[in-house]
């Protein structure tokens, strides 16, 4: 977000009149002591089952490409490879999206 200059001449007013904070040694503890636990994160799961979903369909292509025979193409193959290509490339996606969300 764009800061203009309404934003800085009213950071400077907030500032100048702000009341001086009176230095409390227990102040932090204290309040840390009332926070709840924290939770465990498991934010890496997501890019780790992205990621393997992603090696998984990237061999499964490449099995079948190497698979089938050019000499008999059916509707059935292009549609079979078709969608493989469509999730390979989502789980990719999801991968990469997750990955820059943490961050």
């Amino acid at each position: 977000m764009k800061r203009n200059a309404e934003d800085e001449r009213l950071a400077k007013l907030l500032k100048a009149n702000a009341p001086d904070v009176k230095p409390n040694e227990w102040f932090t503890p204290r309040v840390m002591n009332k926070l709840p636990e924290r939770r465990r994160s498991f934010r890496w799961q997501m890019p780790l089952v992205y990621g393997v979903a992603f090696v998984v369909c990237l061999v499964l292509c490449v099995k079948f490409m190497m698979g089938y025979s050019q000499s008999a193409i059916t509707v059935r193959d292009v549609l079979y490879f078709a969608v493989m290509i469509a999730v390979t490339l989502f789980m990719g996606c999801q991968l990469v999206l997750d990955v820059v969300r943490d961050e």
